[in-house]
Formats: C-alpha cells, structure tokens, sequence
C-alpha cells in the first residue's frame, strides 16, 4: 500500500508541475520546495531570517532559486514599482490604507530584490516593513521558522496548516502594539475587542486592486485570539484559542 501511495503522490506532483509550466518555465512547486529544503533541512541553512538594523527583517536567500515570474504568480498581482541595475532587479509592493489612501506613512511596503543568475532574475532577499521590527523579537521569528519546517500541507485547495501550540503566547503582538503598528482601524464598524483594517495596492485609484483585508479579536486583557485576513492571492485564519492553535493559509 505504501508504494502505491508514494507513487499517487508522486503522479500528482508531476500533475502539478505540468500544470505550472504552462505557465511558467519550469516547475514552481519544484522550486518552492527546494527553497523550503534550504531553510529546514540543509544544515546550515541556505536561508536566514533575521532583524536588518535600519531595514526591519529580512529573508536571504544564499542559493537564490525562485524567479521573478514566480513572484508574480504566487503574490497574484504585479508589484507597484520595478527597478533594474546593475544585474539586479528589484519589486516594491505598496499597500495603504483603503480610507487613507494618502496616508504613506500608514503604508506597508515590502521588496523583494532578485540577482541575476543563469539569465534569469532569482530572488534573494526580501524586506518587511521596518515598523514590524517591534512586534517580531528574535524569539518569535525562532519558533516561526520552527512552525514553518514542520507545516502540513495540501494539494487541493494548495494550503498548509501550522501548529502554534509550543508558540508562546506572550511573545505574539497585543491589540495595543498592533494599533501602534497599523494605525486607527480602517473599519469604523468594528465591533468591541475587534479591529479590523483594509488596504489597497498604491497609488489606490479607481483602478487599483484590494490586497488586504485584516480582522482581529481579542481577549478582555487586549490578548490576540483570532485573525481572519486576505491577502493577495491568500487567505489565512488563525486561531490562538482553541484546545490546538493553529494558523491555516489557503491560495486561492
């Protein structure tokens, strides 16, 4: 029986993969897996997490392996800015505010900076907004990678299911440090011990797309409970409150 079942699982791989390179050149999901292989099995890692001073986190990836079309493809949007120089490219992805739009400073931007390699752009670093430095200590980012290495993940829908049972709690964002990150809550409706935000991809015209939709709840001590959010192509729901805490992404 065993044989039987690495195989089916090794057919629909395959499925996949031609899939994919309709697409794209080459297999994704060879790809995304190979970078997964260098954070969690390769010792040392091929992939580093980390706090940059000045630049918030930053992922490096040593042996860049995801390209340019990739991105694009998993994020499911173009990103809001493109630059190119010297052999390096670079994205910027800007979100604001949906009833701010004009509030840069209320903005999330994330970029991503892809080397030149074998004729194609791989990507080999990616920047989170400095202002996430605050909520994310060195702790915490331990045991993501840790909850990432040992994620359960599906075919159909593609979604991977995290365990945060051995996450401590202490160390994740209150409703406080939250609304000090993201600012007043763009939903005005939110009911008490919600917060609830939405943000749009930059300049946030009549043409731009919705790239997030943010929901909190919290105890009555301000302590994270739950998240519903979309972001991009993704949607996720974490549940810190039940008999297992678990974080489930799905792309959609």
């Amino acid at each position: 029986m065993e044989p039987m079942i690495l195989r089916m699982r090794a057919f629909g791989t395959v499925l996949l993969c031609m899939a994919a390179a309709l697409a794209l050149q080459g297999c994704l999901l060879t790809r995304v897996m190979e970078t997964r292989a260098q954070l969690c099995e390769e010792q040392p890692p091929r992939v580093a997490v980390a706090r940059a001073p000045g630049s918030g986190l930053q992922v490096r990836f040593e042996k860049p392996t995801l390209t340019d079309r990739d991105v694009v493809w998993l994020v499911g949007l173009e990103p809001t800015e493109i630059t190119d120089a010297n052999g390096v490219r670079q994205f910027s992805y800007e979100a604001l505010p949906l009833h701010r739009p004009h509030d840069r400073a209320g903005g999330l931007v994330v970029r991503l900076t892809f080397a030149r390699i074998e004729g194609e752009y791989r990507l080999s670093k990616v920047e989170l907004p400095e202002k996430f430095a605050s909520i994310l200590p060195p702790p915490l980012i331990e045991a993501a990678v840790k909850v990432v290495c040992k994620a359960q993940v599906g075919v159909v829908p593609p979604s991977t299911t995290f365990d945060l049972t051995a996450v401590d709690k202490a160390m994740l964002p209150n409703r406080d440090a939250l609304a000090r990150l993201l600012g007043a809550p763009t939903n005005a409706i939110a009911r008490p011990g919600e917060m609830s935000y939405q943000y749009c991809l930059a300049p946030c015209d009549s043409t731009s797309s919705m790239v997030a939709n943010w929901s909190f709840s919290f105890g009555k001590l301000g302590e994270l409970h739950h998240v519903d959010a979309n972001y991009f192509r993704y949607s996720a729901v974490i549940d810190l409150i039940s008999a297992r805490a678990t974080a489930t992404i799905e792309l959609h």
